[in-house]
């Protein structure tokens, strides 16, 4: 994705690095301090952590993923 597509609340996939294949919601984008990444997008995974992510890093899911737990299915 490009850093002008991604915007709060947005679902992403993380398609590179550690966190490859997790899904979440970006909080922020902007330029963070302390960390090896400077600029890019403040991502929830849930879990006990918040990432920062290249905007190349991410995918744009088209719908929201269901929640920890839950499975969807045909009847």
């Amino acid at each position: 994705m490009k850093l002008e597509e991604l915007k709060p609340g947005l679902p992403v996939q993380i398609t590179k690095g550690y966190h490859a294949g997790k899904t979440g919601k970006v909080i922020t984008i902007g330029t963070f301090e302390g960390g090896p990444k400077r600029i890019g997008a403040l991502v929830d995974i849930a879990e006990p952590v918040l990432v920062i992510m290249d905007p190349e890093a991410l995918e744009k899911l088209l719908e929201e993923p269901l929640p920890p737990g839950w499975e969807q299915f045909e009847v």
